[in-house]
């Protein structure tokens, strides 16, 4: 039996000729940068000092600090998420009323901005809107609107979620502007000659059409979102109890290191990604069982 599948393999690659090789590479790259490192990540949080076991996990499990961080995260991604893909839908549904000419260069623009995040993007934002930033000093000078005093922080959550959108919505714009273009004119040229509203030509066949699109960029942005960190840090340094900065912490400490903990951590925030992306899929089946 084993020898027949060392055949068959043997044929596929054979049939393959030359066109194995990027695919042997690409093989080679995921076990090199995505699985020995995710397993040696699991291994890591099940082995401790004291040996083998689940104690990284059921201190994740019993400590307020890690559950809190854990939540905080999970809730950042989710507005960031679903803030990030409802702009980016509605821009790209924008963009199908202009010209090709400026079509190119609002793609281009959002194509380069969809880059500019970390430390950078950071800095960026403390130069604009930081205490003494530029648009703080003229709001308050030329407006007179204190940003501080009526309650805005660009140093808490709000300043976070604000910065991370910045970063999400043109990631938004570029997943959702093919599926935008699903929707040909003919199909809403063709619900108005048969009476339909713009508003019903929407509930019953733009958004159906749409709905798979926008809910695996969702998943994509909440991950996205999940995993950021250097943004984050740099903004706040260290202050708000985020994941990806607790899992630096517990890296990098030079007091308290606890790299099996870390790994914990990094696995429960694959676990809850893994579980993101089950039910973006559950929910995709569904909704083309519904469209046929």
């Amino acid at each position: 039996m084993k020898t027949n599948k060392i055949t068959k393999v043997r044929q596929w690659i054979q049939r393959g000729g030359v066109f194995w090789i990027p695919f042997i590479s690409l093989l080679l790259f995921a076990l090199a940068f995505e699985i020995l490192p995710m397993g040696y990540i699991f291994y890591s949080s099940v082995h401790t000092t004291k040996g083998f076991g689940l104690q990284a996990y059921s201190q994740i499990i019993n400590s307020k600090y890690y559950k809190l961080s854990l939540r905080n995260s999970l809730l950042v991604s989710i507005a960031v998420g679903i803030i990030g893909l409802l702009i980016g839908t509605v821009g790209a549904l924008s963009l199908r009323s202009l010209r090709e000419t400026w079509r190119e260069k609002l793609l281009t623009l959002v194509n380069m901005t969809s880059n500019f995040s970390g430390v950078p993007l950071a800095f960026a934002y403390i130069v604009l809107l930081g205490v003494n930033g530029l648009v703080t000093v003229l709001a308050k000078e030329k407006l007179g609107l204190d940003l501080y005093g009526a309650g805005f922080n660009l140093f808490s959550w709000t300043g976070i979620v604000l910065v991370y959108i910045y970063f999400t919505v043109p990631l938004a714009f570029m997943l959702m502007y093919p599926a935008v273009y699903a929707i040909n004119q003919d199909i809403m040229e063709a619900a108005q000659i048969m009476g339909a509203s713009r508003a019903y030509f929407w509930r019953r066949v733009g958004l159906p059409i749409l709905w798979p699109a926008m809910l695996g960029s969702f998943t994509l942005l909440f991950a996205n979102a999940l995993g950021a960190y250097a943004t984050a840090y740099a903004l706040t340094s260290s202050n708000n109890s985020l994941v990806s900065i607790t899992i630096a912490n517990l890296v990098t400490g030079d007091i308290f290191p606890d790299p099996s903990l870390a790994s914990a951590l990094a696995v429960v925030m694959a676990c809850f990604l893994s579980l993101s992306i089950l039910i973006n899929t559950r929910l995709k089946q569904s909704c083309g069982g519904m469209g046929r």
